[in-house]
């Protein structure tokens, strides 16, 4: 089994009052200008079924580009953006650019999950379920590179089980083209549908 590499705490400022308040006009001006202008048009299908989703819930989306992440946060209606926290990879977004780690926790409220940490690497994301926020989690635990979605981990399951909490499935087209760096997204149309959810 690969090292998961170092435990990162994670970032609880970034449920705090202060935290949620400039996340609104943030989140409006970096990740919505960034969908407006890269995704366009953008196609959306099932949002009707997200009308009666009960929360805490955990969405679960396929991933093929850093875009997605402002993509889902950008069209989840406000009563599930706000109150969600999307899972990211430790290695990958922790362990060493520390500011824009900080960075992303403000605008869309990513935390730490270390990869191959095994039912430990859960525990934050269970602390969260528990006090009424919901989850935006990659379930393949990295971007797609073949061209096909890869096989799941098994933390989305062992948490909507264990938390009794439903799962909406997402999926995500046209962001898997090479994004400009500075804007974390891919020019082109993207599209998005929501499935019903899934209650485990």
């Amino acid at each position: 089994m690969p090292d998961p590499g170092p435990v990162v705490a994670p970032p609880r400022w970034a449920l705090s009052p202060w935290a949620r308040f400039l996340r609104r006009p943030a989140h409006w001006w970096f990740v919505g200008r960034q969908v407006r202008r890269f995704c366009s048009p953008l196609k959306l299908d099932g949002m009707e079924n997200l009308a009666d989703v009960k929360t805490p819930a955990i969405f679960v989306a396929n991933h093929t580009s850093h875009f997605d992440a402002y993509l889902i946060s950008s069209v989840l209606p406000p009563r599930l953006r706000y109150r969600a926290a999307m899972a990211a990879a430790a290695d990958r977004w922790y362990a060493r650019k520390k500011l824009r780690a900080a960075w992303f926790s403000l605008l869309v409220n990513i935390y730490p999950i270390q990869r191959g940490g095994g039912r430990a690497a859960l525990a934050y994301s269970e602390w969260l379920l528990e006090r009424g926020w919901s989850l935006i989690i990659f379930p393949e635990g990295t971007r797609a590179k073949r061209g096909h979605m890869e096989a799941f981990k098994y933390g989305v399951a062992i948490l909507a089980l264990g938390q009794r909490v439903p799962v909406v499935p997402i999926h995500l087209a046209g962001t898997a083209d090479p994004a400009p760096r500075r804007a974390l997204g891919a020019p082109g149309t993207g599209e998005r549908s929501h499935r019903r959810p899934a209650d485990l």
